[in-house]
C-alpha cells in the first residue's frame, strides 16, 4: 500500500473517531444519556380526538397572535391539548380569506385571522385544532339573501328577542354554504369542524316563524339530522365532524329539532353544553343546579352513556368555566372533569366567555405523569394535595420518549 493511501485512510479514521466521541458521549457515560440525542427523533405527537382536552377561543383572541401565544404557554404548562376557534360566528363574518363564492358575494369574509400563522403555531405545540363555525343563526347571510332567511307572517325577516335574523334551516343553500365553509377550514390544516347553532330559533316570538313549508317537532328534526348527515358524508372522513346541542337535548325534545341521537347517528362527536348555571330549579331534582357542579355533569353524563349505546358517536362535553350566580374556581371545574371520568369519558371542552382559564382546574404536565393509579378517585385531585415536580411532559416530548405517552394516553 503506498504512503498516500495509507495517509488518507489515517486521517479518514481519525474523523470517525473524533464525530463518534463527540456526538456518543453515551458509549462512555451509558448510566447518564443511554440514546445520544443527535439520533434521537422528534415526531409529531397525534393527539386522539377522543382525548381531546380543550378551550374555546374567541375570534378576537385568535386575530391577535400575541394574545393567542399566551393560550399556547397555557396548553405547554397544562393537560389542555386542543382549541376550537371561532371561524364564523352568529355575525355571520368568515375571520379568515375563505375561497368561497358566496362569502365573497356578501362581502362576508373578514381576514381576522393568520389561519397559516394559527395552524403553524398549533402544530409547534402539539394542539388538536377544531373550527367553530354558527350555523343556522347567521345574521349577514339572512339580510343579504332575504330568501334564505326566516320570515315572519308578514313576509319579513324575522328577529328573535335580541334582533338578530336566521337562516332558514330547510334551505339546501344554507346547507351547502357552511359545509363548502367546514371543507374550506379541514383542508387549510383544522383536524375537524364543530358546528354551533344547528337548530332552529328557540328565544323570541317564534309562533310568528314562517318557513315556506310546513314546520313541527317531526320536520324540524329531519331537516337538522339530515345537515349533520349531508355533512358527514361529503366529508368523506376527510376530517372529524361534532355537533354542539343544547344540555337539556339530552333529556327531552325541546322543540328546536336538535334530537339528541338523530344527530348523533350521523356526527363523530356530540357536544352538550351542559353548564350547571343553564339549567332551572329542580332539574335532575337539585334545588339549584348551579351550585351541584359535580352532579349536574354526573346524571346528565348516565343519561347520555345510555342514549349513545350501539351508536359510533362519542360524547364530549362543553363544560363549565365561569361564573354566573355561583362563583366557579377550580374545585368546582375539577368536579365536572371528575365527573365525567367517572363514567369513563377523558374528553371535554371548557367555555369562558372572556378565554379566561382557571389553570389551577388543570392537570400540570408533571401531575399527568404522576405514576397514580387512572381511575375516578385520583384522576383529578381537588386542589389541596401538595404535587410532587417531575421532569416536563414537553421535554419527554422533543426526546421522543412515544412508550410513556402512548401509555399515558396524552
Amino acid at each position: 500500500m503506498n504512503t498516500k493511501k495509507l495517509f488518507l485512510i489515517k486521517i479518514s479514521i481519525k474523523i470517525s473517531l473524533i464525530f463518534f466521541i463527540i456526538f456518543s458521549p453515551a458509549v462512555f457515560k451509558a448510566e447518564k444519556n443511554p440514546t445520544p440525542l443527535f439520533f434521537i427523533s422528534t415526531p409529531k405527537i397525534k393527539i386522539l380526538p377522543d382525548e381531546v382536552k380543550g378551550i374555546h377561543i374567541t375570534t378576537y383572541l385568535a386575530s391577535n397572535l400575541r394574545s393567542f401565544k399566551k393560550i399556547m404557554a397555557l396548553a405547554d404548562k397544562t393537560e389542555i391539548n386542543t382549541v376550537v376557534i371561532d371561524i364564523k360566528e352568529t355575525d355571520g363574518i368568515i375571520a379568515y380569506k375563505a375561497d368561497l363564492r358566496l362569502s365573497k358575494e356578501i362581502k362576508a369574509i373578514q381576514p381576522w385571522i393568520n389561519i397559516g400563522e394559527i395552524i403553524k403555531l398549533c402544530d409547534a405545540h402539539r394542539l388538536y385544532k377544531i373550527a367553530r363555525i354558527c350555523v343556522f343563526k347567521d345574521q349577514l347571510l339572512a339580510l343579504k339573501k332575504p330568501e334564505l332567511a326566516v320570515h315572519d307572517e308578514k313576509g319579513n325577516i324575522w328577529y328573535d328577542s335580541k334582533k338578530c335574523c336566521w337562516v332558514n334551516p330547510y334551505q339546501k343553500e344554507v346547507w351547502e354554504y357552511n359545509f363548502a365553509l367546514a371543507k374550506d377550514i379541514i383542508s387549510r390544516g383544522f383536524d375537524e369542524v364543530q358546528f354551533d347553532y344547528v337548530r332552529f330559533p328557540s328565544d323570541g316570538k317564534i309562533s310568528q316563524c314562517r318557513y315556506g313549508r310546513v314546520h313541527d317537532h317531526k320536520t324540524a328534526i329531519t331537516a337538522i339530522s339530515e345537515f349533520v348527515k349531508f355533512c358527514k358524508q361529503g366529508l368523506n372522513n376527510k376530517g372529524y365532524l361534532s355537533i354542539d346541542v343544547f344540555g337539556l337535548t339530552i333529556n327531552r325534545d325541546l322543540g328546536i329539532g336538535q334530537d339528541f341521537v338523530e344527530i348523533a347517528k350521523n356526527a363523530d362527536f356530540i357536544s352538550p353544553m351542559v353548564y350547571p348555571s343553564h339549567y332551572y330549579r329542580g332539574e335532575y331534582k337539585l334545588a339549584d343546579p348551579d351550585a351541584c357542579p359535580y352532579e349536574v355533569i354526573d346524571l346528565s353524563t348516565q343519561i347520555a352513556k345510555e342514549k349513545l349505546k350501539g351508536i359510533d358517536c362519542k360524547l364530549r362535553n362543553w363544560l363549565q368555566d365561569f361564573s354566573l350566580k355561583h362563583k366557579y374556581g377550580p374545585k368546582e371545574v375539577r368536579l365536572q372533569i371528575k365527573a365525567l371520568s367517572k363514567h369513563g369519558y377523558n374528553s371535554w371542552l371548557l367555555w369562558n366567555p372572556s378565554c379566561r382559564y382557571t389553570e389551577k382546574a388543570l392537570m400540570s404536565n408533571e401531575e399527568v405523569l404522576l405514576p397514580r393509579e387512572r381511575n375516578k378517585e385520583n384522576l383529578y385531585p381537588l386542589p389541596t394535595e401538595d404535587l410532587s415536580k417531575q421532569i416536563s411532559l414537553r421535554t419527554i416530548r422533543i426526546l421522543g420518549f412515544s412508550a410513556i405517552l402512548d401509555d399515558k394516553k396524552i
